[in-house]
């Protein structure tokens, strides 16, 4: 059960860290792109905004040998075609809802053999009551669940996690 919150020393380390882990995933799952040196340049995530620091928490877990899964839990807006009285079909959008748990985390992952419940908060955004509701769903349940800030916190916490 860890919770991490943002550390006051930032550093840009977890640049060096990202780039090392996406060559070691090439090296061990595309030998033959790691050999002919055309491995992809890459792209770092803007880690300052939520969508930035979630693609870098699942890169990490991926690239690293765990398991990572963005799960969403809004729903979705689609065309419904809608008749008429006047018998005229118009397309209209129409939401439908999601049937994921409110407050569920923002990722699912399993790192060395664990289940962890990441939930992502950037800048001043904070937790919901769902998303207290379902930390606690979680733990109760014997999960991990974690509070990512930031992505050098987040990689002290992999190392943790990784290294015990």
């Amino acid at each position: 059960m860890i919770a991490v919150y943002t550390t006051k020393k930032y550093t840009q380390e977890w640049k060096n860290r990202y780039q090392a882990s996406n060559l070691e995933y090439y090296r061990t799952k595309f030998p033959t792109v790691y050999n002919t040196g055309n491995v992809p340049k890459i792209k770092f995530p803007d880690t300052n905004k939520a969508n930035g620091l979630t693609r870098f928490v699942i890169d990490m877990i991926n690239w690293n040998g765990g398991y990572a899964n963005r799960i969403s839990s809004m729903g979705r807006i689609i065309n419904a075609p809608q008749k008429q009285s006047s018998g005229v079909i118009l397309t209209t959008k129409k939401y439908i809802p999601g049937t994921t748990n409110k407050g569920t985390a923002d990722i699912h992952a399993i790192i060395d053999g664990k289940h962890f419940s990441i939930e992502i908060k950037v800048g001043k955004d904070k937790m919901s009551e769902y998303q207290h509701e379902e930390m606690a769903r979680v733990r109760g349940a014997g999960g991990n669940y974690m509070i990512v800030k930031d992505p050098d916190s987040f990689c002290t916490a992999l190392d943790f996690i990784t290294n015990n």
